[in-house]
């Protein structure tokens, strides 16, 4: 039966509010096969290919655009294929929050934005700590596999190489995914392409972090006229340009926006009564992963809400 939906099934599709982060990084699927990673997937073509072939493998895409996740979640449901899932998150954070070391076979990633002007370098995906924590998620043996059509971030990449675990070897292939970005290469007059294979088998070092739900705070009492949020500056960035309190309902909501790491989210906290006191917390189904950004943004509402009760 044909779906009446844009997306077809939303039955792929991994929402971040919905992780308990207490437990620690998620289990995604209900069942340990082999799992592969698919970075910035587009509109699905390779993706559904693969997980098409391979249906005894999961497969995990990373994307920010939601209008791709869209078009790859009706492909997904009309090939009826239940060993992929999606998720929209920075490919950095989902790598570093939600997979398990030594847990990934393969990771795929097929024409990254370059970013070729020398001033943009810093933007660009594949440094060096990047790939080391691709490597801490792979297991022994698993290979990084990146095609681009950008022959000095081929090269650049290389550079990168030094120290993160993986040895190289890098051919020239000709255009044999079929995805949108390959055919509008083609469509240009370009029909060769850089594929780098990083197999993870030298030695490197890498410091994990722990992954924790974001801290919960209670106050004895809370003043809304006294409230005065301060914000932060630096390699965390915190400020607060919302806020509001309901006095019929005696409940209060912040709204921090936070960067860090090159990275921005936005938070709201809520302030609410209940019987342990005033309880500042991220507000339920807030779309944010636990960062030291989030921990700090909520702590500084606590200590302001604090303050406006002494």
């Amino acid at each position: 039966m044909k779906s009446n939906y844009k997306y077809g099934s939303l039955a792929s599709f991994v929402e971040i509010p919905s992780i308990d982060w207490a437990k620690g990084r998620p289990q995604i699927f209900p069942v340990e096969e082999p799992l592969e990673i698919e970075i910035g997937f587009g509109t699905g073509e390779y993706l559904t290919d693969l997980a098409g072939a391979a249906r005894g493998v999961n497969f995990i895409g990373f994307e920010q655009c939601p209008t791709r996740i869209i078009k790859t979640l009706r492909k997904l449901h009309q090939e009826g294929l239940s060993n992929v899932r999606l998720m929209r998150i920075d490919a950095a954070w989902g790598f570093e929050f939600l997979l398990k070391g030594a847990a990934v076979d393969r990771v795929h990633c097929l024409f990254p934005c370059p970013w070729p002007k020398k001033r943009h370098a810093k933007n660009r995906l594949f440094q060096a700590a990047f790939l080391t924590l691709v490597r801490s998620r792979l297991r022994n043996g698993g290979v990084l596999r990146v095609v681009t059509d950008h022959h000095p971030y081929a090269e650049w990449i290389e550079e990168q190489l030094p120290g993160t675990g993986f040895s190289l070897q890098r051919r020239m292939i000709g255009a044999v995914h079929g995805t949108k970005f390959e055919k509008k290469w083609q469509d240009g007059g370009q029909e060769q392409f850089d594929e780098l294979l990083l197999t993870a088998d030298q030695p490197y070092r890498y410091q994990e972090i722990g992954v924790s739900a974001v801290t919960v705070y209670f106050c004895r009492s809370f003043n809304a006229e006294r409230l005065v949020l301060e914000g932060i500056s630096g390699r965390i960035t915190v400020s607060f340009p919302d806020q509001l309190f309901d006095a019929g309902r005696r409940a209060g909501m912040v709204h921090a926006i936070v960067s860090e790491d090159g990275r921005m989210q936005h938070v709201w906290v809520s302030i609410d009564p209940t019987e342990k006191g005033w309880c500042v917390a991220a507000a339920a189904g807030t779309a944010v992963l636990p960062t030291e950004g989030v921990q700090k943004a909520v702590e500084l509402v606590y200590q302001a809400v604090e303050k406006s009760g002494r």
